[in-house]
């Protein structure tokens, strides 16, 4: 088994299956989709689980999320949906995003749960095409560097869909 099927199984199934669970157990949170999404978001911004701390910036953990992301994510779920930030703390501990470096599944739920603020579906789990161009709109944004194409050939390449 290759490290990023490995990185599924033991890190992001449980970190969204808990976090599922919490939100009424539906799989709206831990859908292969989502799965693929999460994967593809720490294959590229991770260097392929080199990183997980940026190097010439703030960003941490596997999924790269910056503390004024983080910050402003934890206030938004205080008031949006305070009981899947209990769960958070309750299943893998919280409080500062210095967390996300030492606990992969802590980054996991909170790149989950920071992905929830946007009103656009996440793509089918096979349009591969689709979850890249998601990731650069909404975890790379406009203004970062990545491409799309940098998103689906990280994942191609750690899953080992691409030589």
């Amino acid at each position: 088994m290759n490290l990023a099927k490995l990185f599924i199984e033991y890190v992001i199934k449980p970190a969204l299956d808990h976090l599922d669970m919490a939100a009424g157990g539906e799989g709206k949170l831990n859908s292969q989709a989502a799965i693929n999404l999460i994967m593809m978001i720490v294959a590229h911004e991770s260097g392929q689980l080199t990183y997980a701390k940026q190097i010439k910036g703030p960003a941490l953990g596997f999924t790269q999320m910056e503390p004024d992301t983080y910050h402003w994510l934890v206030q938004w779920l205080a008031k949006t949906r305070p009981h899947l930030l209990d769960v958070v703390a309750a299943f893998v501990g919280s409080g500062k995003p210095e967390h996300m470096v030492l606990n992969p599944q802590y980054a996991v739920c909170m790149a989950r749960l920071n992905l929830l603020r946007f009103p656009e579906a996440i793509p089918e789990a096979e349009d591969l095409a689709g979850l890249a161009r998601y990731a650069k709109k909404y975890w790379n944004t406009s203004a970062g560097k990545a491409t799309e194409q940098d998103y689906l050939d990280a994942y191609q390449t750690m899953i080992g869909d691409k030589a």
